[in-house]
């Protein structure tokens, strides 16, 4: 999927009251913000206005405030902004996050559902809290930023399957930002916090202190070190029962996991996670995990790179120029989803209609792609690159694999596909001795 994207830059300073509503008088100019009007409100089943109240109050008294601004600006009542805007209990569609933490630098992949991503890079400085940069998830929430210490801190979805009450995954990444100034700091903030749901948290400051916090409604287990990648899964072993079957996460970690180790530069890095081609870019936009925006932070100079969608030109933010009052001077990031490449998309249902030969598949890279239930009958194949690729309950019938092929390592049915050939060939060699 490719498709031209456009996320709006919003700054805020002033008292929480200030920022709330200048963040939503700043949405309605926007093109989204232009058809607020028409937004049906979405009422969290079992929510309780005096029950987020008193957990505002408590963790983040600085947001309860933000939000009557946000209410005026939205000229929404305050219940129906605490409600959609705060810690309800709003599902969260599946989303799939990528982070490397080494070298002093902290990069992150954030993948979510098109539809449901905010497309709001917002810059806030309320008076009592820390300023920072950040991608907005429901106004007040945060899915990944740094603040003007030069804290780095984003979440990866593990699971929604178990529930209690707690705070919500946006607004804990919110309330690191705003308390916290190391990563210290915000593993002992995370140990504190009753979490509702499963996420890892991956964390970095200014003095090159990374860590990914394991959390879950049972515990919270950390990993700590310079060389760090994160994906969408506990590996804890004590947090394994909170894992949901995601091959994603699986296969994209060992890559992280290699650009951490190599402990690439800046530039480097954005590039080995928002090439379109790249292993840990992803691109199941059509099942609600593709690829939305990359940052690259250097938490020491207080800087991002950030780039929406593929294959990015990332734009330069001064974190801490903008802290001490200097103006961003953006007013959008612009991309494509997808990037340039238009590879196969995993999460897509493939059928090939049986009447006559059909070539659907031309000049294309399918690495680690996964077939599954998909009827192939009588495709062809030329020119395809298949590396990694698994097929499982396929229908290959009167299907046509051109030459010039490698098959080095396939299998099927757990026989090499190369013995297959070689013991055909002799077969037919013996036959016509």
């Amino acid at each position: 999927m490719t498709k031209p994207w456009r996320v709006d830059v919003l700054e805020c300073r002033g008292s929480s009251y200030d920022v709330g509503k200048q963040l939503a008088e700043a949405f309605l100019k926007t093109t989204r913000g232009r058809a607020y009007a028409r937004r049906k409100e979405r009422r969290p089943f079992a929510f309780s206005l005096r029950n987020a109240e008193a957990a505002l109050k408590t963790w983040a008294p600085n947001v309860w405030e933000e939000l009557h601004g946000l209410a005026d600006g939205l000229k929404i009542p305050l219940e129906r902004a605490v409600a959609e805007y705060s810690n309800g209990r709003l599902r969260y569609p599946p989303r799939g996050c990528s982070a490397v933490m080494s070298a002093g630098l902290y990069g992150r992949n954030y993948d979510y559902d098109v539809r449901h991503y905010d497309r709001l890079l917002v810059a806030i400085q309320p008076k009592g809290v820390h300023a920072s940069i950040g991608f907005s998830d429901r106004f007040t929430g945060r899915v990944d930023g740094m603040n003007e210490h030069g804290l780095c801190v984003g979440l990866h979805q593990v699971s929604q399957r178990t529930w209690k009450p707690g705070l919500v995954c946006i607004l804990i990444v919110r309330i690191v930002l705003d308390q916290c100034a190391t990563t210290r700091e915000a593993v002992a903030l995370l140990r504190r916090i009753s979490h509702g749901l499963s996420f890892n948290y991956s964390l970095m400051d200014a003095g090159g202190h990374g860590a990914v916090v394991e959390a879950s409604p049972a515990e919270v287990v950390v990993r700590e070190g310079g060389q760090l990648g994160c994906a969408n899964h506990f590996l804890a072993p004590s947090q394994q029962a909170f894992n949901r079957r995601n091959p994603g996460s699986y296969r994209h970690l060992p890559a992280l996991e290699t650009f951490a180790r190599e402990q690439l530069a800046a530039d480097r890095l954005f590039k080995a996670l928002n090439d379109s081609l790249s292993p840990v870019f992803d691109h199941r936009y059509t099942t609600g995990s593709g690829t939305m925006h990359t940052i690259v932070c250097i938490p020491a100079e207080r800087r991002m790179q950030i780039g929406v969608g593929g294959d990015a030109t990332p734009s330069d933010i001064d974190v801490g120029g903008w802290a001490r009052g200097r103006p961003l001077g953006l007013e959008a990031l612009e991309g494509q989803l997808g990037g340039t490449a238009k590879p196969f998309d995993p999460g897509r249902r493939v059928i090939v209609k049986p009447e006559g030969p059909a070539k659907v598949f031309i000049g294309m890279r399918l690495e680690n792609a996964l077939f599954k239930d998909v009827t192939l009958a009588q495709a062809s194949f030329e020119n395809v690159s298949l590396s990694g690729a698994k097929f499982d309950d396929i229908d290959f019938s009167n299907t046509v694999i051109t030459s010039n092929c490698n098959f080095n390592g396939m299998q099927i049915a757990g026989i090499n596909v190369k013995d297959l050939l070689a013991s055909y060939a002799r077969r037919q060699s013996s036959e016509q001795a």
